[in-house]
């Protein structure tokens, strides 16, 4: 395995394993209850379609703005949409005297209820400690939302291994756009012969790896097939199965 001095990782299914569902109707119930709890009254059925509806509103606003084919939001946004536009509508005596911090916990909540569980891969760690032993630079490119996603590094231990983080939300923009791989590589001067992509995903990571002309490394956790990655790769990338194969 060639060595390389900066390596750019993803998260989700590659760092870390996260099963989450936000189809569950049981979810929305718990989400309308809460909304309620603060005067706004939702049926599961109505804050689901709601929710969705605003996500897809905001995310045609940011395409106008910033012209990417994959626009990311914050989605602080569409939680204090739901609150202050919601129709139905009761008195309570309980205050919110700031939208934005209310809106933080709201995500909180939102991600803890739709999580199943986290926890970072076997050799996650082990590796991410190793690769710092050898003098190694790591940073994070992934399509994630702050609020949900900063507590989640912390929670799965690998945030202390990371040089810089890069999420998606605080950049309006997400992978393969490949302006969000530039935006890493300027800001730390990094040489794309030394620098590799390393991620789960063909399209996003690999896809965002060939745009920006960097080496990548598809750790295969969806289980793709060969065909698979040569159809969906340009290039066809190096491939492992655990990322302890990394330091071989």
């Amino acid at each position: 395995m060639k060595q390389y001095k900066n390596y750019v990782f993803d998260l989700y299914g590659t760092l870390v394993d996260i099963k989450a569902d936000e189809k569950d109707k049981t979810f929305w119930e718990k989400i309308s209850e809460l909304y309620s709890h603060f005067g706004v009254d939702y049926t599961k059925s109505e804050i689901e379609k709601t929710y969705k509806e605003y996500v897809k509103e905001e995310e045609e606003k940011l395409v106008e703005k910033n012209g990417s084919p994959y626009p990311e939001i914050e989605l602080e946004r569409v939680f204090i949409r739901l609150f202050t536009e919601g129709k139905n509508k009761h008195n309570t005596k309980i205050k919110i005297p700031d939208l934005d911090s209310w809106a933080v916990s709201m995500a909180a909540f939102f991600r803890v209820e739709s999580r199943e569980y986290i926890k970072p891969y076997k050799d996650t760690i082990d590796t991410l400690k190793e690769l710092k032993r050898r003098g190694v630079r790591i940073y994070l490119l992934s399509n994630a939302q702050k609020c949900f996603t900063q507590a989640e590094m912390e929670i799965t231990g690998v945030e202390p291994y990371l040089d810089d983080i890069f999420l998606s939300s605080d950049y309006e923009i997400k992978k393969p756009d490949p302006r969000f791989l530039q935006e890493l590589i300027k800001k730390h001067g990094l040489r794309k012969e030394e620098t590799v992509m390393v991620g789960n995903d063909t399209i996003s990571d690999i896809g965002i790896a060939e745009a920006v002309g960097i080496d990548s490394i598809l750790i295969n956790t969806f289980k793709y097939s060969n065909e698979y990655i040569k159809k969906t790769c340009k290039k066809e990338p190096v491939v492992i199965n655990t990322l302890k194969e990394l330091l071989d």
